[in-house]
């Protein structure tokens, strides 16, 4: 879908309110009225009663908190049930760490499908049934199909938008990750905002790789929060790469099952393994085809417009 480039990351196949105001309830305005009749009686007869009490101030939720932490200390946590999170160097992305990746894909996968997976519908979500067939075409499980999970603030409310609109019903780790997003939208204030995801080390995925998958979905965040750096990555990807190096990513995007018909994606997804995947099990210039020099070269040319935090 142009323009709706969440970008996750995989092993390759060749690899082992407003506030509401308050209004008093009926029975407590009757109850005042007793209460103001019972004062005039008191006046005629003697001296005037105690005061009442001040009733309770009402009762108001405190605003949302989420720690802000350096990438180095969301790397350095394993949290034992999900959690929301957000990134000290770009406060704009917003981090979810899950205990396991069962855990993030029962959260995450349906919106994968809907804005990136190749060959699945744009305009609908999947069935819980349509989605496991999915899955398993490409020769994954639920828990593997994605490593991370990366989204534009829009991506994800259209995710939800469709969800109501369709009245699809939202599984319960859908219902999670709908109310993280409701609190990273209050804080975030106008303006896109990121939401990326990782889970902690387990089956496949051990602590480097892991280490590898969040940075990889943290330069995404970059990308979608920051004009400027996406637009020099779209000019490199058109001006900095050739059309063979173009084509050897597209290529490499396409086994990992990416929608090559995206250029953004394309331009998005090539950046994030070139500069933010340093675990060869996850991307090396052999797996692009290319010699190590050339992506060295494109390298520097996408590391040139990364602004500093």
């Amino acid at each position: 879908m142009p323009g709706a480039d969440d970008d996750t990351v995989r092993i390759s196949r060749s690899r082992p309110v407003r506030q509401s105001r308050l209004g008093l309830p009926r029975a407590a305005v009757a109850l005042g009225a007793v209460a103001a009749a019972a004062t005039a009686t008191w006046a005629l007869m003697g001296p005037s009663p105690p005061p009442s009490p001040a009733p309770p101030p009402p009762v108001i939720a405190a605003a949302p908190t989420v720690p802000l932490l350096a990438e180095a200390e969301l790397l350095a946590l394993a949290p034992d049930r999900p959690s929301l999170l957000r990134l000290r160097e770009n406060p704009r992305v917003f981090v979810l760490l899950f205990p396991s990746l069962a855990q993030q894909g029962a959260a995450m996968n349906r919106a994968a499908a809907l804005v990136e997976k190749a060959g699945l519908p744009r305009d609908r979500l999947l069935d819980g049934v349509e989605l496991a067939a999915a899955i398993a075409r490409n020769g994954d499980t639920a828990e593997t199909w994605y490593l991370g999970h990366d989204y534009r603030s829009a991506d994800l409310a259209r995710f939800f938008a469709l969800a109501e609109r369709d009245r699809v019903p939202l599984t319960e780790a859908e219902l999670w990750l709908r109310e993280q997003f409701v609190t990273a939208s209050a804080l975030a204030g106008p303006g896109p905002f990121a939401v990326v995801s990782v889970a902690n080390p387990g089956g496949p995925v051990d602590a480097p790789m892991r280490d590898a998958v969040l940075r990889h979905e943290i330069g995404h965040g970059h990308y979608f929060t920051r004009p400027g750096f996406a637009e020099h990555v779209r000019a490199v990807w058109q001006n900095g790469f050739s059309e063979a190096e173009r084509a050897a990513y597209r290529a490499f995007l396409g086994r990992e099952g990416y929608d090559t018909a995206n250029e953004e994606l394309m331009a998005n997804e090539a950046m994030a393994y070139t500069l933010f995947t340093p675990d060869p099990r996850l991307f090396s210039p052999a797996m692009v085809g290319l010699p190590p020099a050339a992506v060295e070269r494109l390298r520097g040319l996408l590391r040139s417009g990364l602004p500093l935090p």
